[in-house]
Parts: C-alpha cells; sequence; structure tokens
C-alpha cells in the first residue's frame, strides 16, 4: 500500500509518526505547495519529499493528481490548507484522509480546536474523515472525544488532541492496508470493528496505534 501526504502545514503529526516503521514504510513521499516547515521534517527522516510550487488550488490539484498517477498511489493522506477541486476529486475518490482537530460537523475551518475551547465545549475531540469537495463535510471514518480540563493548561489539551491523531492515522492506515474500511450508501464501514467506550470510535485494534506513545514537549508539564 503506498501513500502520499500532501501537506503545507508544519507537519507535528508527520514528523511524529515518521517515528514508526509501520508508518514509514508506507509513505512514498511527502508532497508540499511551498517550503513549509513539514519538508525538512520528512527528509530529516530519509522521506521522499517533492514541492509542487502552485499557488492556485485547482492547478495544484490537478499537479497531485498527476504526481498520484505516475507514482501509482493508492491513498493521500492531506494536510493541505485548502480545498482538493477538480478531477481529483473524481479519481481518488474515497481515497484522500483528512484529519481535522474537532467533532465534526461542530468547529469546521482552519480552527477548529481553538473555536470550540473559544466556545467553551466540555468535551473536544478530532475526525479523521475521506474528503470530498466541501470543507470539512467527507465521511466519516473515526472520531475521538477528550475531557476539557480546566484545572489544566489549554496546551494539555491540545496534546491529548494531536497525540489522539496520531494514532488515529496510524489505526485507518491499518484499517485500509487490512482490506477493511469501505464505503456503503454515503458511510464508511470498518468490518469488525467494535464501539466499547473510552476516546476512540471505533475502538483502536491495532497495536502499534494502542501502543503508541507521543511524549509531550518538555515544556508541557501533564
Amino acid at each position: 500500500m503506498r501513500f502520499v501526504i500532501v501537506i503545507s502545514t508544519g507537519g507535528s503529526v508527520i514528523n511524529q509518526l515518521l517515528d514508526n516503521d509501520f508508518f514509514k514504510s508506507r509513505i512514498h513521499s511527502v508532497v508540499s505547495d511551498r517550503e513549509c516547515a513539514a519538508i525538512p521534517k520528512a527528509a530529516a527522516h530519509g522521506t521522499r519529499t517533492a514541492i509542487i510550487p502552485e499557488p492556485d488550488k485547482a492547478k495544484f490539484s490537478a499537479l497531485v493528481l498527476d504526481y498520484l498517477k505516475q507514482h501509482s498511489i493508492d491513498y493521500a493522506i492531506s494536510f493541505y490548507s485548502k480545498l482538493f477541486v477538480g478531477e481529483i476529486l473524481n479519481e481518488y475518490q474515497d481515497r484522500i484522509i483528512n484529519l481535522h482537530p474537532s467533532l465534526l460537523p461542530a468547529f469546521k475551518g482552519l480552527h477548529g480546536f481553538d473555536d470550540a475551547i473559544a466556545y467553551g465545549v466540555c468535551y473536544v475531540g478530532s475526525t479523521i474523515h475521506l474528503i470530498d469537495e466541501n470543507m470539512d463535510e467527507g465521511k466519516i471514518i473515526q472520531q475521538t472525544v477528550c475531557r476539557v480540563d480546566q484545572t489544566r493548561p489549554i496546551a494539555f489539551t491540545r496534546h491529548r488532541i494531536f497525540e489522539q491523531q496520531c494514532r488515529s492515522l496510524l489505526q485507518v492506515m491499518k484499517w485500509i492496508e487490512d482490506g477493511r474500511l469501505g464505503v456503503n450508501d454515503g458511510r464508511v464501514k470498518v468490518e469488525g470493528a467494535t464501539f466499547m467506550g473510552g476516546e476512540f470510535s471505533p475502538n483502536l485494534d491495532f497495536p502499534e496505534a494502542i501502543e503508541l506513545k507521543v511524549p509531550a514537549p518538555n515544556w508541557l508539564t501533564l
């Protein structure tokens, strides 16, 4: 299974997961529309990188599609800050994965976590979904939940969401590789998934995702 990461952000999630052999061995390359911070991070892990310097999202989408087809890529993982448009949405329908730091459909957009905190929610979360032509409205694969602990700094909760996103992405890639993830009647179904409560729905069942350790930054006291 071959994945490409399309990114225009800092790359914290991929920087963490490229230390994991399962994840790294499935990543063909990391592609960006600019010299963002994720590119040197990926290169430091020995992962192939490519920059397609095209600010127009329609032209960039077309160039990414050419790249994916040229390299026989199965799935793309998007950390791209604009919407994909055009033929890529047809050619790679239900094969572009996105992570969002809120419980969609609540708090869409670039600042999902911050918007949720500003609203005063008691629970925050994350969503991993298959993108479509609309912003943060694609078919949901997995969601996570986390209490907002008002006795701790917001950075503590932010780190918890970051950790959940890392584990979710690793799990979803395993479901895909094992042929367990399917789409039927507009909804995602994971064959053999369990729903036993806890932070993740469906539950994690890939040992590497369950056991993944995501250390907090040194400045954050947990």
